[in-house]
């Protein structure tokens, strides 16, 4: 065997173990980290429940249900839009383990880009998971990607053409589930998940929804506010 195919044996030989190594790390950003809701919760649905072909596909996601004693106005809070901006999805944790609602309605969904959580920016070297203490011990969070995973919808176009606006971005923006509203039901993977969405604020008769960011690492506008 000449050395040729020696050192392509080699190297094939030494990808799958590195490869064998890397995937349970790679698979466990599919674990979803524990929330614990507190005792004002009413009940958790599903993205789904109000478009169905998000069922069984990583677009479905948790939507927390808190309804006070006493009639009031629906307010809808949405976390983990991108799920590389962590405050908005840790947010959405601490009012869901914590919040008590004396009036009305809140909806919160705290992985609004579930995909997004299962993935992580390439060639960012960011960490899958950070860990906060806490008095009951430590908590990990994902630190996931801006869009939707390329496991779910792939490949990008050269450009993106928002729909219905027409205007025009980078093709990786259509993966990016704030560049997707109002979405479509026989749009992209994406453009479902925000359809879905719009289709809870109906029919839920929500009066008020906020979409919570953050700049992500080594971003601009941190420490900055902006503002239509």
């Amino acid at each position: 065997m000449d050395r040729y195919k020696i050192i392509s044996i080699t190297i094939l030989a030494c990808s799958i173990i590195i490869s064998l190594l890397a995937a349970p790390l790679f698979l466990r950003m599919r674990q979803a980290e524990p929330i614990y809701p507190g005792d004002g919760l009413n009940q958790v649905r599903a993205l789904s429940d109000y478009f169905s072909k998000l069922k069984n596909t990583r677009g479905d996601t948790e939507v927390y249900i808190f309804e006070g004693d006493n009639p009031g106005g629906t307010a809808f809070i949405l976390g983990g839009t991108h799920p590389n901006e962590p405050a908005g999805f840790i947010a959405t944790v601490c009012l869901i383990e914590n919040i008590k609602v004396n009036s009305g309605r809140i909806l919160i969904i705290p992985r609004g880009n579930n995909s997004g959580f299962t993935i992580n920016d390439p060639q960012e070297a960011n960490p899958q998971r950070f860990v906060i203490p806490t008095p009951h011990g430590e908590r990990w969070f994902h630190n996931g990607s801006r869009g939707t995973s390329q496991f779910d919808q792939w490949p990008d176009p050269e450009v993106y053409l928002h729909y219905p606006s027409g205007q025009k971005l980078s093709g990786l923006e259509t993966r990016n589930l704030n560049r997707a509203y109002p979405g479509r039901p026989d749009g992209s993977f994406t453009e479902k998940v925000a359809y879905a969405i719009i289709k809870l604020m109906e029919q839920e008769q929500v009066d008020i929804g906020i979409d919570l960011h953050e700049a992500s690492l080594e971003y601009p506008v941190i420490n900055a506010i902006v503002a239509h």
